[in-house]
């Protein structure tokens, strides 16, 4: 008989359920609409194109289609095991982390400290005018930041001595005629600032940017911490250390867990624009080399294989860090 009433009333319990999610479903249906565009957006292009990775496992023949391919060799996994022989793999996964733990390094902390500074702005016309000027350059192309460096760090070899500068760089015409060098320095061509060109110029177009999370967040802090603060004869630094810093504490530990979990997936695009014969040692990275293969060389099997293995370094890399993060600060994505 107990058995019967208890069954009886988790039946009920999970009707109930169901009619107040329908409910909520029904009292948000026009919030719901206003994610259909977005939802769809992921659907067709980020889940439809899933079945697609078995083309890493088959040797892919346009002709047949993915799933008429043969299997590779190996059980399947022979683009993989080609990928962890080719000699320079090493090579290409060190490129990749180190350009994007550089970023992480400059990048986070800088857009945290921007953030703090614009909100410590008393004019508010002088706030919004700083905070647009910082994210503009995020909204130019890869591709006009590259003819940027090219016009500011090319060089034509001009000596000093012979005062015509006009077919050098912007910086090699600042440096000449300061004469702190005697002849033009072609900088994208010197494999030893290439990481710094990178980085650097990833800075000034992203830093406004990122920095905009951390202004949302830090407008939601309550203003009276602050005049208790300054009440207690707390300087400016020590409120945005204890008060402004700590509120926001959550917000940085999860956005560091998603960039360390993109450490692998830097683009393709400004990589290649940048790259040189001479800098190709420190250029060539997992997504130019994706890239050649599959653009250049129509090696579609093995590039995917190469693509699915950086996946899933970044979901190993994502899930590793939340670990941590749980661990040490009890802030997670999960």
């Amino acid at each position: 008989m107990r058995t019967v009433d208890a069954a009886n009333a988790a039946e009920t319990k999970k009707q109930g359920f169901f009619a107040q999610e329908m409910r909520k479903l029904k009292k948000n249906k026009f919030l719901f609409f206003l994610m259909l565009p977005g939802l769809i957006y992921y659907i067709i292009f980020h889940y439809v194109p899933i079945y697609g990775l078995l083309i890493a496992f088959k040797d892919y023949k346009p002709t047949l289609g993915v799933f008429g391919s043969p299997w590779a060799s190996s059980f399947g996994f022979g683009h993989f095991i080609r990928f962890i022989q080719t000699p320079d793999m090493l090579n290409y996964v060190w490129n990749t982390i180190a350009l994007s733990v550089l970023n992480i390094i400059w990048l986070f902390p800088l857009s945290i400290i921007l953030a703090l500074f614009i909100n410590e702005l008393q004019s508010l016309i002088f706030k919004k005018v700083v905070q647009t000027i910082s994210y503009l350059p995020h909204f130019v192309s890869v591709a006009a930041i590259a003819g940027m460096l090219t016009l500011f760090l090319s060089s034509q070899g001009t000596q000093a001595s012979a005062g015509d500068f006009a077919n050098e760089g912007l910086l090699n015409q600042f440096l000449l005629k300061l004469g702190i060098i005697d002849q033009g320095i072609s900088f994208l061509d010197e494999v030893s600032c290439f990481r710094t060109i990178y980085v650097a110029s990833g800075v000034w177009q992203s830093i406004g940017w990122s920095a905009i999370v951390y202004i949302a967040a830090l407008s939601g802090v309550d203003q009276e911490l602050y005049e208790a603060a300054t009440i207690d004869g707390a300087s400016r630094v020590q409120k945005m250390w204890y008060i402004s810093v700590q509120l926001i504490k959550p917000t940085i530990v999860i956005l560091l867990v998603m960039q360390i979990g993109k450490i692998m997936s830097l683009g393709s695009d400004k990589a290649l624009l940048l790259q040189r014969e001479t800098t190709y040692q420190k250029s060539q990275i997992l997504s130019t080399y994706v890239y050649n293969l599959g653009i250049g060389k129509g090696e579609f099997d093995y590039s995917t294989a190469v693509g699915l293995f950086n996946s899933i370094i970044n979901l190993l890399l994502v899930i590793g860090a939340n670990f941590v993060s749980r661990k040490l600060t009890e802030t997670s994505l999960w």
